[in-house]
């Protein structure tokens, strides 16, 4: 536990459901809002996934962006010690506090030295000393960044690992297949510098329409490897799919698959189902419980007026939480199991909550904004679909005061605030 937040503090409960008695004890000390992140279904999904892949290939945990809002330290120790062997993070900072964790320490159990962290978007020519430095795998796709990381590894006597990205049809980052052939021959003469990957990202592998598109990005991709190959020039590693693309199509090119999203729960809706599960729940407090009357305006601008009496709850959460304010008078909470209707616009730090048909809740009970309570699910889909919006944008947006709450094996394991903010 984080020094600082005893196991009954002063303060509400803020208790989930399903993960076990004593994380259901557990109380913050401070605000009662709070993610709580399952490490076992975390890693649990890993094992399906890596499963469903079958034999021949294997499987890279992306935790970019604090693991999709899920805490990347923790989830990296939650994946490995599932049997990863690769993460991936989009940006060198993210990679070194990956590599400074399992130097330090400060992931339970330890994060191995030998895996092998990819960084997919995020090496500049002035970051090759500290990708260096980091032993990282870097994406590069100019000769720039080739370059400077073949010059740092050489100033520390190392070897920098290299994949090349190849734009197969995405229309982003990555050099045309025709350009291939050139680069490596130049890559490979250069020292310190060893291209171990050729990869390509799919750009239509999640939708329903989108399977001649990407059937089309893997020609492009089987092609260019035919040509290296014959050329002596095909790294040992080639990679391609992503979340949707490992599990819905699995003739996709390469050993090596990058999920994100769908190790979080949330899978591309037209693959086979394998059983994943969401590991956040977010959930909060009533501080407030009171009675209104009939067109009593609640919240900013009055949006919401009841055509009866009743009761109105108010929690401490909001759109600087990463509550979208579009879900302003357009989404519920579940409190005692119920879904109650959000009552007015998100505020930045709080929400009213129409609890009239939950019968004689008090201050103190829970609130659940995603996740789980009884037979009732809030997921990541219901809101991104309410703000017309992707589960990545509100998994990843939940903010970096709400403290995450990591859970294993049914008890609280650590509590930490993402970006080094105080609990």
């Amino acid at each position: 536990m984080t020094p600082g937040l005893p196991d009954s503090p002063p303060g509400l409960p803020v208790s989930p459901p399903g993960i076990g008695d004593a994380a259901a004890k557990f109380t913050l000390a401070g605000r009662p809002t709070a993610a709580f992140i399952d490490l076992d279904t975390l890693g649990d999904n890993f094992k399906k996934y890596a499963s469903a892949l079958g034999p021949d290939r294997e499987l890279a945990g992306v935790v970019k962006a604090e693991a999709y809002g899920h805490g990347a330290r923790e989830t990296a120790a939650a994946f490995v010690r599932a049997g990863a062997g690769w993460l991936a993070v989009a940006t060198v900072e993210e990679g070194e506090d990956l590599r400074r964790s399992a130097v330090g320490g400060s992931v339970a159990d330890g994060l191995p030295g030998e895996i092998r962290i990819l960084v997919m978007s995020g090496v500049s020519p002035r970051l090759a000393s500290r990708v260096a430095a980091a032993d990282l795998d870097a994406v590069i796709w100019s000769a720039a960044q080739a370059e400077a990381l073949s010059a740092a590894a050489v100033s520390v006597s190392r070897t920098a690992r290299v994949h090349l990205k190849i734009d197969s049809g995405m229309g982003r980052l990555g050099i045309s297949p025709g350009e291939a052939v050139d680069f490596l021959r130049r890559a490979g003469a250069m020292p310190g510098l060893e291209v171990v990957g050729l990869m390509s990202h799919l750009a239509r592998a999640d939708e329903d329409e989108g399977g001649p598109a990407t059937q089309a990005q893997f020609d492009v991709v089987r092609a260019l490897t035919e040509e290296l190959r014959a050329a002596s020039l095909l790294p040992p590693i080639l990679h391609t799919a992503n979340s949707a693309g490992g599990l819905n199509f699995p003739d996709a090119p390469g050993g090596l698959a990058r999920a994100g999203i769908a190790l979080y729960g949330c899978p591309p809706p037209q693959a086979p189902d394998i059983g994943l599960r969401p590991a956040m729940t977010l959930k909060s407090a009533l501080i407030q419980v009171k009675e209104v009357t009939a067109g009593e305006a609640i919240g900013y601008g009055g949006t919401y007026r009841r055509s009866a009496p009743g009761r109105i709850a108010i929690v401490p959460i909001g759109y600087a939480d990463g509550y979208p304010r579009l879900l302003s008078n357009r989404a519920d909470a579940l409190v005692r199991g119920e879904r109650v209707p959000l009552a007015g616009r998100v505020s930045m730090d709080m929400i009213a909550l129409d609890v009239t048909e939950a019968g004689d809740v008090a201050v103190g009970e829970e609130a659940v904004l995603i996740g789980g309570q009884g037979e009732e699910r809030i997921t990541f889909e219901e809101l991104a679909a309410r703000t017309r919006t992707i589960s990545y944008e509100i998994m990843s947006g939940v903010g970096v005061r709400v403290p995450r709450v990591f859970c294993r094996e049914g008890r609280v394991v650590d509590v930490r605030v993402l970006g080094g903010m105080g609990a």
